[in-house]
């Protein structure tokens, strides 16, 4: 087995989550700021915040990403340099990207960041990935519908490191594909303000159910099957949630994981209690393993409830006017809540088998045989809070402490590579009457409090019979610290990009908006493209053309879905061709297992002639079409999101002949 160590990355809606992470062992913490992440409704990070927390990862040996995974517009990606500057000054480890013009931006004006790849850029195949390497991405987090085969591919086929999500919410389309919360209520989960829609009840056949709800993915089973197939880190999903939850499902990952690469394969076992606790802390109707093994199922969506459903608490067995009695089917702890009428909170502990009985409200009946669940188990949250969030975990740290009579005192403090070495102000005196001991000595240095520090070696060298004031001591030790942490995270710091850069995108992004302005003014004859999605769609065209006696109304352009190529349709591009009209091929959404094979047969079948170009909609097409030396126009269509002047530009460079502006 190789031996490599499997990054843990958790997510961080607040300040609160994210010293929650670290001390329950995450490698390293995504979190949004005050801008351009893709979840608005967190409570986010300040800008100070932000530096704060890139110091105190780096201190602690860990790292810390930035979503900036939202579509920017001009007026928006404007505002980027300025926002990114001091925290890449900081030594910000990378930011995550869904934009493409982001990714131009950050590729040029902080050229020292690593730059991953949101999985909101819908990458599904090795194509894509390989691709965005040759952007100047580092690492990728690919589509979660795939499968382990192909992230295995991504890996093998890239030097690219490759992000999956193992546990919590999943969405029930494509990220970066959906459009239903923008088109049905103005929230775009492209822009950072999805209203989760999936998670409504809709009416099928005269029943109300979730049907678009997803069970959360629970990956722990698979984790042997995650490493091997190359993933280099395990992302937690879960920037809405509370601390006590990123803590707990940062440290249960950490666990396994770290079993996994200490043991193996071999006698790898998640137990039944820890699969308990994370039911009890988060579950929509039980868990999922996502797409890692299966391509699709009904065993994949919670129809039941979009919420967490907790786990089953008391069995009931009858029911008298308001009076409830049954059984208790796990122990129960004072102020855990029942999922009934609302919510019940338990009074006193009670534990498993025993006799349960409780009051409902008036007009609330609970069938015979049923079962009430706990949605909050309190021992539990308790039991988090008091190992995760509280005091921050300790750095082991050596010291040197010298005491010489007649120079300043010195501490050198260690900390993996890094030392700082604080000198008093005030010289060591020889002692006129009473010494002082060194024990008392040791306790004022090793007094490093709510400091990130604790010594696991402390060595003294010092005179006989010295003397040096408390404060001394105390300021020499708060200064050492003080040195050693900047130390820790200056290592990390970057010189910032030319200020004169960032004036000068402000004023591109105006003369582009005045630019297009002035083109769309002067334009006066509009032509219209169409998209035949089957055969009978291409008759109806091919027919309309035929009888209409206008010209009002201009097609120039026919664009047909490449799965309407099954029969033979070689007469209906001969008239489009008579009437001087473009026919193009549209690729499929979503490109896959198979799909290069399908595609290079359909272009295929297409004679020099009848084939004008392609619209693609992926990247994986692109890399593909590439490979192909396809040479005739390539258009990008809607969801190859062109949202501002660096995706204009971006696409340009890598040859587009055109672009279809974004449905959003």
């Amino acid at each position: 087995m190789e031996k490599r160590r499997i990054e843990i990355l958790a997510p961080a809606g607040s300040y609160a989550s994210f010293k929650a992470a670290i001390n329950a062992g995450a490698d390293a913490v995504y979190a949004g700021g005050p801008k351009f992440g893709a979840r608005a409704y967190a409570d986010n990070f300040t800008k100070e915040e932000l530096i704060e927390a890139i110091k105190e990862a780096h201190i602690y040996g860990r790292k810390l990403y930035l979503t900036v995974n939202t579509l920017l517009k001009n007026n928006e990606i404007s505002e980027l340099p300025e926002y990114l500057s001091p925290l890449y000054e900081a030594g910000l480890d990378a930011v995550i990207v869904q934009d493409i013009g982001v990714l131009e931006l950050v590729r040029e004006y902080f050229p020292k960041m690593d730059i991953h790849a949101s999985t909101q850029m819908t990458i599904t195949g090795y194509r894509g990935a390989a691709f965005m390497e040759g952007q100047g991405i580092s690492r990728v987090v690919p589509a979660r519908e795939l499968s382990l085969e192909e992230v295995r591919m991504i890996k093998e086929k890239t030097g690219l490191e490759i992000e999956c999500f193992v546990h919590g919410a999943l969405c029930y389309c494509y990220s970066g594909q959906c459009l239903l919360s923008s088109m049905i209520g103005g929230r775009s989960g492209n822009r950072g303000q999805c209203a989760q829609p999936c998670r409504l009840p809709y009416t099928v056949e005269g029943e109300k159910k979730y049907y678009l709800s997803p069970k959360d993915i629970c990956t722990l089973d698979l984790i042997p099957e995650l490493a091997e197939a190359g993933i280099d880190s395990f992302k937690i999903e879960g920037r809405m949630k509370k601390p006590e939850y990123v803590a707990a499902v940062t440290a249960m990952y950490r666990k396994y994981t770290d079993l996994y690469m200490q043991n193996g394969k071999k006698g790898y076992k998640v137990s039944s209690e820890d699969k308990r606790i994370l039911m009890d802390l988060y579950n929509r109707g039980g868990f999922s393993a996502g797409y890692y093994r299966q391509h699709n199922g009904q065993n994949m969506i919670a129809s039941d409830r979009p919420n967490h459903a907790g786990v089953p608490a008391v069995k009931v067995e009858s029911q008298k006017g308001r009076l409830i009695k049954g059984k208790i089917l796990t122990d129960l702890h004072a102020g855990d809540v029942l999922d009934i009428s609302g919510s019940y909170t338990i009074g006193k502990d009670q534990k498993k088998g025993e006799a349960f009985s409780m009051v409902v409200q008036k007009q609330v009946y609970i069938k015979q045989g049923s079962t009430i669940n706990r949605v909050r188990n309190e021992s539990l949250i308790t039991s988090i809070h008091k190992q995760y969030i509280g005091d921050s975990i300790r750095q082991k740290i050596d010291g040197k402490l010298t005491l010489e009579v007649g120079k300043p005192a010195s501490l050198k403090l260690y900390c993996n590579e890094s030392t700082y070495t604080a000198y008093s102000k005030e010289i060591v005196e020889q002692a006129q009457n009473r010494p002082m001991e060194r024990e008392r000595i040791v306790s004022q240095i090793e007094k490093l409090g709510n400091t990130p520090f604790v010594f696991e070696t402390l060595d003294i060298k010092m005179d006989e019979a010295i003397f040096l004031s408390i404060k001394t001591l105390n300021d020499l030790r708060r200064e050492a610290v003080s040195g050693l942490c900047e130390a820790l995270s200056g290592k990390y710091y970057r010189k910032t990009t030319d200020e004169k850069k960032e004036k000068r995108i402000a004023a591109e992004v105006i003369e582009e908006k005045n630019n297009t302005y002035d083109q769309f003014k002067r334009k006066e004859n509009f032509s219209y493209s169409v998209l035949v999605e089957n055969k009978e769609q291409l008759s109806a065209v091919c027919a309309y053309l035929e009888k209409r006696e206008t010209e009002n109304i201009k097609i120039a352009r026919i664009y047909a879905e490449s799965n309407i190529f099954q029969e033979d349709i070689p007469g209906y591009i001969e008239k489009l061709k008579k009437k001087k009209i473009e026919f193009y091929l549209a690729l499929p959404h979503v490109f896959r297992k198979g799909s290069a094979e399908r595609i290079e047969k359909c272009i295929s079948r297409f004679s020099e002639k009848e084939l004008d170009g392609v619209l693609i909609r992926n990247w994986e097409q692109y890399t593909l079409l590439c490979q192909l030396q396809f040479d005739k126009k390539v258009i990008s269509d809607d969801n190859l999101y062109v949202f501002n002047r660096f995706s204009k530009e971006f696409m340009k460079k890598a040859g587009f002949s055109e672009f279809t502006a974004p449905a959003e």
